[in-house]
C-alpha cells in the first residue's frame, strides 16, 4: 500500500514539474523582425510592433496559448512550441511565426 501511494505521488510531482517547466520556457523576450513579445512570470506580457506597445496578459494549457490584449474581449487562442531559442506561434492563417529569444 505504501509503496503504491508513494508511486502515485511520484507520478502527480513529475506532472505538476513538467508543467511548470513548459510555461517557464515561454518567460522572456521574444523577437520576430520589429515584433516583440515579452512574457512574463506573473502572466502578464507585451507585444511591441515597432514601438507601439500592447499590454496583455496569458495563459498556457500544454501547447496552447491563449493572450488577451488590453482592450479586448476576445483572447487570441493559439498553439506555440519551444525549442532552444526558438518560439514557433500558429497565427490565424495556420502559419507558424517564429521568434528568436532575446
Amino acid at each position: 500500500m505504501k509503496k503504491g501511494l508513494f508511486a502515485l505521488l511520484l507520478v502527480a510531482g513529475i506532472i505538476l514539474l513538467a508543467g511548470c517547466g513548459k510555461s517557464n520556457l515561454l518567460v522572456g523576450k521574444w523577437a520576430h523582425g520589429s515584433f516583440v513579445y515579452t512574457f512574463n512570470s506573473d502572466g502578464t506580457c507585451e507585444y511591441d510592433v515597432s514601438g507601439s506597445i500592447m499590454k496583455c496578459t496569458y495563459k498556457t494549457s500544454g501547447n496552447k496559448l491563449s493572450i488577451l490584449y488590453e482592450g479586448y474581449d476576445k483572447s487570441l487562442d493559439t498553439t506555440y512550441s519551444v525549442k532552444g531559442n526558438k518560439l514557433s506561434i500558429k497565427d490565424s492563417f495556420g502559419n507558424d511565426t517564429v521568434y528568436t529569444k532575446k
